[in-house]
């Protein structure tokens, strides 16, 4: 009778585990779609970037659980069930037979890294969840990667409207900004007037960096301004470098759906090593949290090993 009851409590463990997994898993959609609805790619936003974080590590920690606590071969399929379910209602709202394919790669790939992260534990003597789990979590924030990149891909129809030029306005606002501030702020508006991009590269070479990037070689020889303020001041030199570059880049916009696919997946592998790094330094005193309430036990076993002799 012991037995059976220790066997229900971790039944019901193991479904709020599951659960807990899905609601995350539904968050952690929610943020990449406002992400990819923003169409920002290009900035790292803290409004995206935090609630990624966010949610995305404790998410990692139920991976590294549920991976590392699967007793039965049909438990395998549960995570990976709920990752395909959630990344094709995510898909869906782009194009529905591309879903299909994503959910269904999200689906097997995890099953896996699953697969083999439970195949790795079952193999060690003593728990290193840092090292076991390193498939299954490796393996989702790849899936994530992967399905975010595929959403900005499927976007294809909207590409012609996103305004490349105000993206790289945006970046080189502060320079120009600080430039501005240094030489003219306190200067009268006739004077203001004369400001172009030589005198610029004069007084701050960091924004001709950035400006030529962006293959900006010139400004209009004046600026034609309502008042001598410094908003005013930059925010004529950004329209300036927005037009420019709009015009540059309008014959190559049929490239831009896979090349905006290849730098999301690019920047999220990015912010994923970071969070990665995180997760390895901290699934530890995790475990240890779980252990000290009682949520969680180590329990040890004796087992037979084969070893190859000639």
């Amino acid at each position: 009778m012991e037995s059976v009851g220790l066997n229900k409590y971790s039944v019901v463990k193991k479904s709020i585990l599951y659960v807990l997994f899905a609601i995350e898993l539904f968050f952690l959609c929610r943020v990449i779609t406002n992400f990819v609805e923003n169409q920002r790619y290009f900035s790292l936003s803290p409004e995206f970037a935090i609630p990624f974080a966010l949610i995305l590590l404790p998410t990692l920690w139920t991976i590294g659980l549920i991976s590392h606590s699967i007793n039965k071969k049909w438990e395998i399929f549960i995570a990976p069930s709920i990752v395909f379910i959630l990344s094709f209602i995510f898909l869906t709202k782009f194009k529905t037979e591309e879903a299909i394919v994503g959910s269904v790669f999200s689906f097997l790939y995890f099953l896996f890294s699953i697969q083999r992260t439970n195949s790795i534990s079952k193999s060690l003597i003593k728990i290193r969840i840092r090292y076991s789990g390193r498939s299954a979590t490796k393996g989702f924030l790849l899936i994530i990667s992967v399905i975010t990149a595929l959403s900005v891909f499927l976007m294809s129809e909207n590409i012609s409207s996103i305004n490349v030029g105000e993206w790289a306005a945006d970046i080189v606002e502060k320079p120009v900004k600080e430039a501005v501030e240094k030489e003219y702020e306190k200067q009268v508006a006739e004077e203001i007037t004369s400001l172009n991009l030589e005198s610029l590269k004069e007084s701050n070479p960091q924004v001709a960096a950035v400006l030529n990037s962006f293959g900006i070689t010139e400004l209009p020889a004046n600026i034609s301004l309502p008042e001598s303020t410094t908003e005013s001041v930059t925010g004529t030199i950004k329209n300036s470098i927005s037009t420019q570059i709009n015009n540059v880049v309008e014959p190559y916009k049929n490239l831009f759906s896979p090349t905006l696919a290849l730098l999301v997946f690019g920047i999220l592998q990015i912010y994923n090593s970071v969070i990665y790094f995180i997760y390895t330094n901290t699934i530890f005193l995790i475990l240890v949290l779980l252990k000290k309430f009682g949520l969680i036990h180590v329990k040890t076993i004796p087992v037979e090993k084969e070893i190859l002799e000639l």
